[in-house]
């Protein structure tokens, strides 16, 4: 058994928790750990009401989280893509105007040398 937050879980549901979070940043990993453990603490505990004895309870709560990679690949899709999506927008209009400035500036003709031709 490993202590956790709430008290102690076994290891499978410590190494559950941290596949599923491991593609998270440190500083929402932690939030999103405490958050999923005390989700799968709640279906533990009425898993015990039901009649199952505390193993099968996790062992329940960990089948109803369902696998932690695809747990993770969700979490990531949230926690990543928004911000990630919101730089690229910043991106895209800062190209934007950039380009729109540039067009607006008047073009300049090409200097061109006249040459006088010598006398015949």
């Amino acid at each position: 058994m490993v202590k956790g937050e709430l008290g102690s879980v076994p290891s499978q549901v410590s190494q559950a928790l941290r596949r599923a979070t491991a593609l998270l940043p440190c500083g929402v990993r932690e939030d999103v750990t405490a958050e999923l453990l005390a989700n799968l603490w709640q279906t533990r505990l009425d898993a015990e009401l039901r009649g199952l004895d505390e193993a099968a309870a996790w062992d329940t709560a960990l089948s109803d989280l369902g696998p932690p990679w695809h747990l993770a690949l969700g979490l990531a899709r949230v926690h990543l893509l928004a911000p990630l999506r919101r730089w690229l927008l910043v991106g895209v209009a800062l190209g934007g105007a950039a380009y729109a400035v540039q067009t607006q500036t008047p073009h300049q003709v090409p200097h061109t040398d006249i040459v006088q031709e010598a006398p015949r």
